[in-house]
């Protein structure tokens, strides 16, 4: 499946919707994230959980960012880039964070409720295909998150 989710993202149609941002390491421009995912997908009719769900990952992504790597400082950004088909939702985050290590991320106990620590579970479980990139050598990071709008074609080769 994530072969099939890649190939669509290279293949994205001409026409799909971009929206890009550039955002402050502020909690406060969360609603702000919400708010565009929502206006973004709006022409899509989709069920209020989906996009309850979708908004829901994309600001746990966001808050990650905000609290772990900018520790809430305003003064550094990150970008939210959007990619819209009939077929799917990308959500992209970039950001700067030279410590950071995907493999790292502790698995959550969930027997276990503590607050916090459960962001990227949730993210997981919420998106068809999330994905990290990272490039050691001057800090970036990347965090591909997409949702499936439709079912993936059966000819539709990897």
């Amino acid at each position: 499946m994530n072969k099939e989710i890649e190939y669509m993202l290279k293949h994205l149609p001409e026409d799909a919707t971009y929206i890009k941002l550039r955002l402050n390491g502020n909690s406060d421009t969360l609603a702000l994230v919400r708010k565009i995912i929502d206006a973004s997908v709006n022409h899509l009719s989709l069920k209020a959980s989906l996009l309850n769900d979708l908004k829901l990952a994309t600001t746990e992504a966001c808050t990650n960012i905000i609290r772990h790597a900018y520790k809430f400082d305003s003064l550094k950004y990150y970008d939210v880039e959007i990619k819209i088909s009939d077929e799917l939702l990308l959500i992209e985050l970039l950001y700067c964070d030279p410590g950071f290590d995907p493999e790292k991320i502790p698995v959550p106990d969930l027997n276990k409720m503590n607050e916090g620590g459960l962001g990227v579970y949730i993210i997981k479980n919420i998106m068809d295909y999330v994905k990290y990139t990272t490039n050691p050598e001057n800090g970036n990071v990347s965090l591909k998150m997409v949702k499936l709008l439709n079912s993936l074609p059966k000819d539709r080769e990897a």
